[in-house]
């Protein structure tokens, strides 16, 4: 695994795939499968400033402006950062859906 700026574990991962994905079927098992699904391609498909933005964000519930302090960033770059890692993730779960 790859070493974010932000304490990032499996843990994680799973609670911000809950956050992102919260909707969706009603059916119990397809939403564990798409969780499942999420949480393996933010581990896999995100980069590590992605990561530690959706991690302080949805996490944290850290603002923007924060986040940016905290990685030394602009705000429109961690802006760009959570928008980008998120159209990937729709992305992904729509192939699944």
């Amino acid at each position: 695994m790859r070493h974010s700026t932000v304490l990032f574990d499996d843990t994680n991962t799973d609670l911000i795939a809950y956050s992102l994905y919260q909707g969706g079927s009603t059916n119990r098992a397809q939403r564990e499968q798409m969780k499942k699904i999420l949480s393996r391609a933010i581990r896999d498909e995100l980069t590590d400033r992605q990561r530690d933005c959706l991690t302080l964000y949805y996490l944290h519930q850290k603002k923007m402006r924060e986040i940016a302090r905290i990685l030394s960033l602009s705000p429109c770059t961690v802006s760009r950062h959570i928008k980008t890692a998120k159209e990937k993730l729709r992305r992904i779960a729509s192939y699944y859906e």
